[in-house]
C-alpha cells in the first residue's frame, strides 16, 4: 500500500531541455551573479548544467532549493568544481600508493604458502567469495596488456592462472578488501595488516572506506561535501585516527586516514602539503569537509605518530 500511496503522489516529468543560454537566465532568476557572461556560457558548454547544479547547493538560502545568498558568484561555484576536481586527483593518486603497497603485503603470504596460493580454497572463508575474485581477475585478463601476465600464458599451462603478484596487478583497492576479509586465519590477515601497525579488523574498515572514495573518484563524482555512509570501528590503540574511524561521515575522516596510512610508509608529507596548499588557493571553507577547528593539530598528531 505505501508502494501504491508513492506512486499516485508521483507525476510525470515534462520539462524540456535548455539551451546553455536559458541555463544562465535560470541562473540569474534565482540570484546567482553572473560575473562573466563568456565565461559562464563556455563553462557550460563543457561541464552539463545539472552537475554545475549539484557544486552550486551550499550557496543556496538554507530552506530554500532554487534561491542563492546574496552576492554569490557563479565564478565562486567553478572554483569549488575545480577544487573538487583537484582534490579527487590527489586521493586518487594517495590510494595508488595504498593499493601497490597492501597488493605487496599479500604477495608476501605467498613465502608461506606459495607461488599460487590465492587459488587455494583452504585458505579462505568462503568459497563463493573467492570464486568471484577469481572470475573477476580471469576477466579482468582478457583485456589486459600487461607484459608479466602474457608472458605467463606464452610460457605456462599450469596452473591455469598467473602467480599471486601478476594476478595481484588485475586488483583494484575494493578487491583487495574483499581478500583481505576472506583471508581464513587472522594469523595471514595480521601479516598484511603489520605494515600499518593496526590490527586487521582496522585496516579491513579503512579498506573498505577508500573504496568508497576511489570508486566515487574514478568516475568523477563530487566528493568534496557528500555525506558518506562509512564503516564504523573503534580503535583504542591510535587515538589520533580513532574519532576519524567512527565519529565522521565527511571527507576529513578519509583524508585523516590516508595520512594516517601514507605515514606508515613515510610519504605522508607530500600529501599533506598538496592538500593544505588545495584548500589555500581555493579558499575552500573546510567545515563543509567535516573538518573540525583544530584540524591541523589532527592531522599534526597523525604524522608525528601519536
Amino acid at each position: 500500500m505505501a508502494n501504491e500511496k508513492n506512486n499516485s503522489s508521483r507525476q510525470i516529468y515534462t520539462n524540456t531541455p535548455s539551451g546553455v543560454h536559458e541555463q544562465i537566465k535560470i541562473l540569474q532568476d534565482r540570484g546567482l551573479v553572473i560575473d562573466d557572461y563568456d565565461f559562464a556560457r563556455d563553462f557550460l558548454e563543457e561541464v552539463y548544467f545539472h552537475r554545475f547544479l549539484s557544486y552550486s547547493v551550499p550557496f543556496l538560502i538554507k530552506g530554500q532549493k532554487n534561491h542563492y545568498q546574496h552576492n554569490v558568484k557563479f565564478s565562486t561555484i567553478v572554483k569549488v568544481y575545480e577544487f573538487d576536481s583537484q582534490l579527487r586527483s590527489i586521493i586518487l593518486g594517495a590510494i595508488e600508493s595504498i593499493e601497490i603497497s597492501v597488493r605487496t603485503q599479500f604477495i608476501s603470504l605467498s613465502w608461506k604458502y606459495g607461488s599460487h596460493f590465492y587459488l587455494n580454497h583452504r585458505l579462505f572463508k568462503d568459497h563463493k567469495l573467492l570464486n568471484d575474485s577469481i572470475e573477476r581477475i580471469q576477466y579482468q585478463m582478457k583485456s589486459s596488456s600487461d607484459f608479466l601476465v602474457k608472458e605467463y600464458f606464452n610460457n605456462y599451462m599450469d596452473p591455469q592462472m598467473p602467480p599471486i603478484w601478476s594476478a595481484l596487478e588485475l586488483t583494484s583497492i575494493g578487491q583487495l578488501s574483499k581478500w583481505l576479509l576472506n583471508l581464513k586465519h587472522d594469523e595471514d590477515k595480521s601479516v598484511v595488516a603489520k605494515r600499518y601497525q593496526l590490527h586487521f579488523s582496522v585496516l579491513q574498515a579503512i579498506l573498505d572506506n577508500l573504496t568508497i572514495i576511489r570508486n566515487l573518484s574514478a568516475h568523477h563524482a563530487r566528493v568534496w561535501n557528500q555525506h558518506y555512509d562509512f564503516v564504523c570501528i573503534v580503535d583504542d590503540r591510535h587515538q589520533s585516527i580513532s574519532h576519524a574511524l567512527c565519529d565522521g561521515n565527511k571527507i576529513y575522516s578519509v583524508l585523516l586516514l590516508i595520512t594516517y596510512i601514507l605515514r606508515t610508509l613515510g610519504i605522508e608529507k607530500p600529501f599533506f602539503n598538496k592538500l593544505v596548499n588545495l584548500i589555500e588557493v581555493y579558499e575552500i571553507n573546510v567545515a563543509e569537509m567535516g573538518f573540525p577547528l583544530n584540524w591541523q593539530q589532527r592531522f599534526s598528531d597523525v604524522m608525528n605518530g601519536k
